[in-house]
């Protein structure tokens, strides 16, 4: 059996986005385990030069609607031999719908996985166009799919507002170990708790926003200590801006965009890693700083907060509002104040290789396409 992934974009190993990263251990893992596993990749550079990876890697060309499909992968899809299983990463993609159409002709099975599109906060951006959009196309592709992949409970349970499915499943992102060795520094001698986020800086999803005002009102209440932020997006801006009026011009450090180990060593310079987003899939930034034996604060909308309670390694809050997070803010202080963040320490750890380990993901998802 053949396992052929289909991204949006060139899926090169470095500085890939996140549905791009997702699919490149899925197939990596896959092979590793002696599953034949290529990567497709829709693309407007399909002749640009593909960084080395362990499974083979396709580039087709993205074309405009009036043009449909790039006659290339038409062809590469009728020629395919033997038995073939497409996995399909992204949704609200013509294209997508234009191969499923073809896979369907062909009698090809697909698993479809919409990387959090179906979250209800997400379809709350651009309602109209996407309603118009999922009633004309993507609601004939969940109904094809041989299996649904959502990567968590939120969108699992959400997709039965828009269309009734008996073939969906939740599997999680996961985290690879091996891109986790980096040279270990301190970044300064320091005395009080850094809280830190990575990631894109988009408060409609992320609510950073709310983070900013949260951590005010920690400090303004006699709380010590550092926020840092790393990634770039729409809002970075703005969060500056509220910093700004916040008076934490002082305490607040924007690191803009970092990768590799500069990344890695950030992340394990923090005390605590804040992630309260309204709406994610399965957030790899989370299993990053867990797997890098951060303690974690996370909302619902992450879709891990039961595991964060269940492997005790950090505070699942049940909302996004400021008061909460600063409440959560004010305890972890005090666990930091009195050396007691180990055992979370090791929680996180523990719960990134028991749920969350690549193999463990990859042997999941080879059960659903040997079914």
């Amino acid at each position: 059996m053949k396992v052929i992934h289909l991204v949006l974009g060139k899926a090169n190993p470095n500085r890939m986005n996140g549905v791009n990263k997702v699919a490149h251990y899925h197939a990596t893992y896959l092979h590793r385990m002696g599953v034949q596993t290529e990567i497709w990749g829709i693309t407007k550079t399909p002749e640009a030069p593909v960084t080395d990876r362990e499974v083979p890697t396709r580039l087709f060309r993205a074309q405009s609607i009036i043009r449909g499909l790039d006659p290339a992968i038409q062809l590469a899809i009728q020629r395919l031999t033997g038995e073939t299983v497409f996995h399909i990463h992204g949704a609200l993609i013509p294209d997508f719908y234009l191969v499923t159409k073809i896979l369907c002709d062909k009698k090809i099975p697909y698993i479809y996985t919409p990387h959090g599109a179906f979250n209800e906060v997400a379809l709350r951006k651009n309602k109209i166009i996407k309603k118009l959009y999922i009633n004309g196309f993507e609601k004939w592709m969940l109904r094809h799919a041989k299996k649904v992949q959502f990567l968590g409970k939120s969108e699992f349970d959400h997709i039965g507002s828009l269309i009734k499915l008996q073939n969906k499943i939740v599997i999680p992102n996961g985290q690879c170990f091996e891109e986790l060795t980096f040279d270990f520094h301190k970044v300064k001698n320091k005395k009080e708790p850094v809280f830190g986020f990575c990631g894109r800086l988009d408060n409609y999803y992320k609510a950073l926003d709310l983070v900013i005002k949260a951590f005010s009102d920690y400090r303004n209440k006699g709380g010590k200590g550092e926020l840092w932020i790393i990634g770039d997006g729409p809002d970075r801006q703005k969060l500056e801006q509220l910093v700004i009026a916040c008076n934490l011009s002082a305490y607040v450090t924007f690191y803009g965009a970092r990768y590799g180990q500069e990344k890695l060593n950030l992340i394990a310079n923090m005390d605590v890693f804040v992630h309260p987003s309204h709406s994610e899939g399965s957030p790899t930034a989370i299993l990053e700083a867990a797997a890098l034996k951060r303690p974690l604060l996370v909302s619902t909308g992450t879709n891990v907060g039961p595991l964060v309670e269940q492997y005790k390694c950090g505070i699942h809050i049940p909302d996004n509002k400021p008061a909460t997070i600063t409440k959560a803010l004010i305890r972890f202080a005090e666990l930091y104040e009195k050396g007691l963040l180990a055992e979370m320490q090791s929680g996180a750890l523990k719960m990134v290789q028991q749920e969350f380990d690549w193999m463990v993901i990859a042997k999941k998802l080879n059960d659903v396409y040997q079914s």
